[in-house]
């Protein structure tokens, strides 16, 4: 009987003991995964490019590009689209590479170090969007520059820098356009936020690579 009570009280506890160590496993789980959601939120900044928003983003003069070649450390290289579009890379010289998509940057290399090395494989990342870029100035609490990869509104852009400060002229905001066909002279188109919050989607126009918005 002794034996059968200490034999219960053992495995009572062990399955008490169980449930504890489950219960801190999935406490340290939550916590890592919280931990991990919070770092990559925070590596966002203005001017990275997110991978999932690349895939069919059109490469251009000053964008960052990572260019990695499995097993080869030599080939693998961080480079700058120059103003003519092309990279110098390894074995390959100048490489043309502006219009592009990074994955068709990837298989037209694969194939040309193909008379170089045997099977290579070269993953292409873009590490940095410049050749499209707009720009928010003033108050605004997160000034700069940002990748322009899709349709964005002045509205939009505002969200993205922080939203406007308190001291802010809301009726005074100017978007700054650069002139088509190398013209002289900025375009210059005002942009009332508070008509714009009202319902006056007109003024919320989409802007274009180069656009600056102006918050006095």
């Amino acid at each position: 009987m002794q034996l059968r009570v200490l034999f219960v009280f053992v495995l009572s506890a062990g399955f008490s003991l169980a449930a504890l160590v489950a219960s801190a496993q999935d406490a340290a789980a939550g916590k890592s995964g919280l931990t991990a959601k919070s770092a990559s939120v925070a590596s966002s900044a203005p001017g990275l490019a997110p991978p999932e928003a690349t895939s069919q983003f059109l490469l251009g003069p000053a964008d960052v590009l990572r260019i990695n070649v499995w097993k080869s450390l030599e080939l693998s290289q961080t480079v700058t689209v120059g103003p003519d579009g092309f990279v110098s890379l390894p074995l390959l010289g100048d490489v043309h590479v502006a219009g592009m998509t990074a994955n068709q940057l990837g298989q037209i290399l694969t194939k040309q170090l193909g008379s170089y090395i045997v099977s290579p494989q070269v993953t292409v990342s873009v590490i940095e969007i410049r050749s499209r870029q707009v720009y928010v100035l003033g108050q605004v609490n997160k000034p700069g520059g940002y990748p322009l990869i899709g349709p964005v509104t002045v509205l939009q852009l505002i969200a993205e820098a922080g939203g406007l400060n308190t001291y802010a002229n809301r009726k005074a905001i100017v978007i700054l356009r650069p002139p088509k066909d190398n013209k002289d002279g900025m375009e210059k188109i005002n942009f009332n936020y508070n008509s714009v919050i009202h319902g006056n989607s007109k003024q919320n126009i989409q802007l274009q690579p180069g656009d600056t918005v102006v918050v006095p």
